[in-house]
């Protein structure tokens, strides 16, 4: 049911889309994740465009994880690839985690070429693999919750004593 739901919801995004002058990226809510599919250049105001619409609705659908899939993408320089991390650090401020995905090795060879400092930047070759990371970071922060409640509990019984 919840698929039906995000489905009608990308019908409502897409008319919005056209009525609009600006390019839009679409963007879904699956699994928990707000998935976007970036294939069109990102100028400025679509890159701008693009945050403000992922940021609302990683607040509205309280998401746990945003991917970005830039599968679709041949050609990524510098800004485009500052833009995007930029984007994923803003999602991340509000609790969500950030993955992109599907880069193209030509695009990785060219971006490391141009001296982009890939340090912090979760990547996966594809989708599936952006859903099993952030699964495995979800039940390892679980655990830790888990573990800290635990550790609170025993100093709180240690405390009655």
């Amino acid at each position: 049911m919840i698929i039906m739901i995000d489905s009608i919801k990308s019908e409502e995004i897409l008319k919005d889309m056209a009525a609009s002058g600006v390019q839009r990226i679409p963007l879904q809510v699956v699994r928990g994740c707000v998935v976007a599919s970036i294939q069109i250049d990102l100028d400025p105001e679509v890159l701008r465009q693009f945050q403000n619409d992922l940021l609302e609705r990683v607040q509205k659908s309280r998401a746990t994880g945003v991917i970005l899939d830039v599968s679709g993408i041949d050609v990524l320089d510098l800004d485009d690839f500052k833009g995007l991390r930029s984007t994923m650090e803003m999602a991340e401020i509000m609790g969500a985690r950030p993955i992109l995905s599907g880069l193209k090795p030509g695009v990785v060879s060219a971006l490391i070429d141009l001296g982009v400092d890939p340090e912090g930047v979760n990547a996966v070759l594809n989708l599936d693999d952006a859903f099993q990371l952030l699964d495995g970071i979800q039940e390892k922060s679980a655990k830790t919750v888990e573990i800290i409640d635990n550790g609170n509990e025993s100093n709180s019984d240690h405390r009655q004593e």
